[in-house]
């Protein structure tokens, strides 16, 4: 199943921030490809606002822009045009969002529910040797200063 990222919402950043600092942006994404590279599917990330210079490029890992539109109006009008948004699990901490999914047919997970999932798929193909390599997301993110991982009221 494709997963749909709420960009800025889960990174706890707004589009102005973004362009004054990438980091979190760029942390993000990095932690993305880590689960991707693990089997975690296809990934498509919707950001807030526009990228000038479309300098990213990650595999297994598709990029869009949502100027001049919204990311959660973007995600919405994107899940009307499709034949099947019941194949799409959207990720975002936005209460909002998810409900406006739900009701489009798409599944929906947090960023915590999320992680879990893509942390347990890695489980059974662990083996003891392997644990130190484990790659502990939550902890990395910090390590970049995203504390907020975009968590909404």
């Amino acid at each position: 199943m494709p997963y749909w990222f709420d960009g800025n919402n889960l990174i706890g950043q707004s589009a102005a921030a973004a362009r004054a600092d990438s980091s979190p942006r760029q942390a993000f994404l990095a932690a993305l490809l880590a689960y991707h590279r693990s089997g975690g599917g296809k990934f498509l990330v919707y950001f807030d606002g526009d990228d000038p210079n479309r300098s990213i490029s990650l595999p297994g890992i598709a990029i869009r822009y949502s100027a001049p539109f919204s990311t959660d109006q973007t995600i919405v009008q994107r899940l009307r045009e499709i034949r099947n948004p019941s194949e799409v699990i959207v990720v975002t901490n936005d209460r909002d969002l998810m409900a406006r999914c739900r009701a489009e047919g798409a599944a929906v997970l947090t960023w915590r529910d999320f992680t879990s999932k893509m942390q347990s798929r890695r489980a059974p193909h662990t083996q003891r040797n392997d644990l130190q390599d484990t790659v502990d997301i939550d902890n990395w993110m910090r390590y970049f200063g995203i504390t907020n991982f975009g968590d909404k009221p």
